[in-house]
């Protein structure tokens, strides 16, 4: 969370990883060294691509929504086919994101992965960033020979990224090594809604359950791949925008410059 937290703060790679407030000044991330940075007007996306030694990580990171030209990137939900020829629809505004700038992150990772072979390659990010990161994975294991086995998706507050038919191919990929973390009575997990286009999570949930830190981790699952235990057993009346800004106790707009994020 904290990368994304980071991602989320218009860090710079001239300026180091000294500005994004307290996810910066964690002492767990203090070896981090970045590698490349991101900040794209058209289509909107913003990350960085950072090295942490300590925990032998190369660390790809996709900002939230922190920018007002990124509602339109989250509100663009119609779907648009992610191969050719395949019966598979993904969140327009979020494959438009990605692959504007896909093949420069492909450039470095391809770079760090020859000079770090035993380091685990993680995509991470919250909310867009969230859905931006596990696009990303895919679309770089789809890419890059050799890397799915170094892999890991971690995504916070992940809106729905594609219909089932996606989702199953997601869940074949990356599936087993992809985290998906949600938050008690988080609105965000919950969009776009399961009617519109087919709309529906991949694996694997980890739901936050409370302030007391209870923790369900998703076991039954439907054929649209939610464990209807999990977050999905939350009536959408009684969410809160606030548990989506809160995720384990780095809530990005009180320590991220950012203009603002949810």
């Amino acid at each position: 969370m904290r990368y994304s937290t980071a991602a989320t703060s218009f860090v710079e790679l001239k300026s180091g990883w000294t500005s994004c407030g307290l996810a910066c000044n964690s002492p767990d991330v203090q070896d981090v060294v970045l590698n490349y940075t991101w900040h794209v007007d058209i289509p909107l996306s913003d990350g960085l691509l950072a090295v942490h030694s300590k925990d032998r990580e190369i660390v790809v990171a996709w900002a939230g929504t922190h920018r007002y030209r990124a509602l339109i990137t989250d509100m663009s939900v119609l779907t648009l086919p992610y191969i050719p020829g395949a019966a598979m629809g993904v969140h327009g505004g979020f494959l438009d994101s990605v692959q504007g700038i896909i093949d420069n992150v492909q450039q470095h990772i391809e770079r760090l992965i020859a000079d770090y072979p035993d380091y685990m390659v993680i995509f991470t990010g919250h909310s867009k960033g969230g859905a931006e990161a596990a696009l990303s994975a895919l679309e770089l294991v789809r890419k890059i020979e050799g890397i799915k086995s170094r892999v890991r998706v971690w995504t916070f507050g992940e809106p729905r990224l594609g219909d089932i038919e996606f989702a199953e191919f997601y869940n074949q990929q990356l599936g087993s090594v992809t985290y998906r973390v949600t938050s008690a009575a988080d609105p965000v997990v919950a969009m776009p809604p399961n009617f519109l286009f087919n709309y529906c999570h991949h694996n694997l949930e980890i739901w936050l359950m409370n302030e007391a830190g209870d923790v369900y981790v998703s076991e039954n699952r439907t054929a649209c791949f939610e464990d209807p235990k999990a977050s999905s057993s939350v009536d959408f009346y009684y969410r809160s925008i606030m548990w989506h800004k809160n995720y384990l106790g780095l809530p990005p707009p009180d320590h991220a410059a950012a203009l603002f994020s949810w």
